[in-house]
């Protein structure tokens, strides 16, 4: 009885311990949060970011190109820096979308983009204040941005002409990555890639296919090359994205199930995947499937190219607390159609969506930006975002 009340005591007391820590951490976190104080939304804004936010949770965004999803996440954060009052100082604003843009990335943390947008927004928003405090002749920080209704609005008007020439940015990531494919992309190459879901940037890889084709088909002797899609089951992407590469011209064109995918990497010379995420460690959140490529394109020295938009890359990494939230699973239909003949009425039926694919068994990113390696996402998060917004209501 005396070992059992002692153990109970000491269990108490280590969880009062981790209890203590987890406040302290909190504590330190809060030191770094914006101010309390939030410029108000008018009630047009608050049914635009509330439309958003219903679209996100039910998935409008899940089947359709990233491009999509983060111009309307940035025109909803113009909209709330368009309408903020005249008296709202630049504190106000900053807080304001940096409200928003932290309660919609949490909606559903697999679109990391939610996030990165906002924090470009934000960006966006303190460069032009720093610019205004500068030609005024101003001093102070972040909260000295109070200056009149004139200068608020001239303010506004900044970052909402530089925010336009962000989302004009946005409009052509597929065209700019497609367009260095003839960097990679040689005749007689046999690439592999694989289909994936709509909303991790398919679109990237066939667009970045394409172009190469259609550039090594056009060269003096272009012999073009022979591309080997994996299907990716159990969605089985793969079938209407060699299909779709026929279509358009790509000569070679090859079909694999996913467990060939090592017997088939010896006579591959480069492997291109699309990322749905980039995180600041060079690791990429993927669909499900492209980690098995990354694998067996490692064990056997295949270079992997890694496509993705510079709104995909985020200054998260997996050892945050929560992170694990990210990994999403399908609807077990797709593996195990319900009701179908000799399953198990009691099976369970897991399905991830997402993976991870970490950065050594990634060779270059090829983003909007130009093509870089893992350990250059770093210097890329410093010149798209401020550390300030590293976190958006602490996630």
């Amino acid at each position: 009885f005396i070992r059992i009340t002692r153990r109970r005591a000491s269990m108490r007391a280590r969880a009062s311990m981790r209890t203590n820590d987890a406040a302290r951490t909190f504590e330190d976190a809060s030191t770094t949060m914006p101010p309390a104080r939030v410029a108000a939304l008018t009630p047009a804004t608050q049914r635009t970011v509330e439309d958003l936010s219903h679209d996100i949770r039910r998935g409008t965004y899940d089947a359709k190109p990233p491009a999509v999803l983060a111009k309307r996440v940035a025109e909803t954060l113009i909209q709330v820096v368009a309408t903020a009052d005249s008296r709202a100082t630049l504190e106000e604003i900053i807080a304001s979308v940096r409200a928003i843009g932290g309660s919609l990335a949490v909606l559903k943390r697999e679109h990391l983009l939610v996030g990165n947008v906002a924090r470009r927004v934000l960006r966006v928003i303190r460069d032009e204040g720093a610019t205004s405090e500068r030609g005024d002749g101003g001093g102070g920080g972040e909260s000295g941005g109070g200056g009149g209704g004139a200068a608020t609005k001239k303010l506004k008007k900044d970052v909402i002409d530089t925010a336009h020439e962000v989302i004009e940015e946005m409009e052509t990531v597929s065209t700019n990555i497609a367009s260095q494919s003839s960097d990679f992309v040689t005749n007689g190459c046999v690439v592999m890639t694989m289909g994936s879901n709509a909303s991790a940037g398919t679109g990237l890889a066939e667009a970045f296919l394409r172009d190469a084709n259609k550039k090594r088909s056009a060269s003096e002797g272009g012999g073009g090359f022979s591309v080997v899609v994996a299907e990716s089951a159990p969605r089985y992407d793969g079938h209407a994205m060699a299909k779709s590469l026929a279509e358009r011209g790509v000569r070679d064109v090859s079909l694999i199930c996913d467990s060939a995918v090592y017997a088939t990497m010896p006579s591959v010379k480069l492997c291109v995947l699309s990322a749905r995420g980039v995180l600041a460690d060079g690791s990429a959140l993927v669909d499900s499937g492209a980690y098995n490529i990354a694998l067996a394109a490692k064990a056997h020295s295949v270079p992997v190219l890694m496509l993705a938009g510079s709104y995909a890359i985020s200054p998260k990494t997996q050892k945050e607390a929560g992170f694990d939230r990210v990994y999403g699973f399908g609807s077990p239909s797709t593996a195990l159609g319900y009701g179908e003949r000799g399953a198990d009425p009691d099976a369970v039926v897991i399905n991830p969506s997402f993976e991870f694919v970490p950065a050594e068994l990634i060779s270059v990113f090829v983003t909007d930006h130009g093509a870089h390696c893992p350990g250059f996402i770093n210097v890329l998060l410093s010149e798209m975002y401020s550390p300030l917004d590293s976190a958006l209501l602490g996630v």
